[in-house]
């Protein structure tokens, strides 16, 4: 599906290529909006508000995460590791940056690397998709935040359906191991077909993304995190970009009206879908 996704010219992008370490430069630009909008709305996600709904908690690793993990000692996984002790908390304690670069060099090890492959496009595709499901009626009901709490394992599911759906490989089933070796364990590799369903059922399966869209995104990730300096977070700009969504505002508690300012979607013309 990768070359229904991506337009024909998108190879001759910088940040499709990768940097002097040999990390694709869309991981990063993903990771630095990530932690952008994470850090823009932790105090608002700390605020005591209405009752935790079910995807808020599956996102913090409270919910679909119930069966055994699969064990991670082994020699590349104690090699990759060098010897951390595992974290218990639902949370990754490294920040998003450094776990997707754990997951990219992961995925370069020998052993795993001639089976599972996530291309530079994919982490541009998983930030279409988590545009799309912060604008979606299921994350605005719910009241979810990009925050410190949901952050690794939104940003886990978006790449995970964009690896899945955006690759020119099949991947195999449980490269999830991936997710929970990277994140010392916070995740466990149990909780990720539980999110890809929420996540999925979120966006309403649209993961179609047309070239125009693409193109757009990356010309978005190349701009870097908006601002309030840059007034992309101000009220009027943020009616603007629901009113290009065809979205309405809606009513209720302060909290649940803040919104991530993830970019908006482009203009009616060349949005996907």
């Amino acid at each position: 599906m990768c070359s229904s996704a991506v337009s024909s010219d998108a190879g001759d992008r910088a940040l499709l290529r990768d940097d002097e370490r040999g990390v694709p430069r869309s991981l990063r630009l993903l990771a630095t909006l990530v932690e952008s909008e994470s850090r823009r709305y932790a105090v608002a996600a700390s605020r005591p508000g209405p009752t935790e709904s079910e995807l808020v908690r599956a996102f913090r690793g409270g919910a679909g995460a119930t069966g055994a993990s699969r064990s991670v000692d082994s020699d590349p996984v104690r090699s990759f590791l060098g010897g951390a002790g595992l974290n218990s908390a639902a949370t990754p304690s490294m920040p998003v940056s450094e776990f997707l670069e754990r997951v990219h060099r992961f995925i370069k090890l020998e052993d795993v690397r001639h089976v599972v492959e996530i291309q530079a496009t994919c982490y541009v595709l998983a930030g279409i998709y988590l545009a799309r499901f912060f604008r979606s009626p299921a994350a605005r009901e719910s009241g979810i935040l990009l925050e410190p709490s949901t952050a690794h394992r939104l940003v886990s599911a978006a790449l995970f359906v964009g690896a899945k759906f955006g690759a020119d490989n099949t991947l195999p089933k449980r490269w999830t191991i991936v997710f929970e070796i990277s994140s010392d364990c916070a995740i466990r590799a149990t909780e990720i077909a539980d999110l890809e369903r929420r996540f999925l059922r979120a966006v309403d399966y649209r993961l179609f993304v047309d070239g125009a869209c693409f193109d757009w995104f990356c010309g978005m990730l190349e701009q870097g995190p908006p601002s309030v300096e840059r007034g992309t977070c101000r009220g009027g700009v943020k009616r603007a970009a629901s009113a290009a969504a065809g979205e309405e505002e809606e009513d209720g508690d302060e909290r649940r009206r803040v919104r991530p300012c993830l970019p908006p979607p482009p203009p009616p013309a060349v949005a996907s879908n």
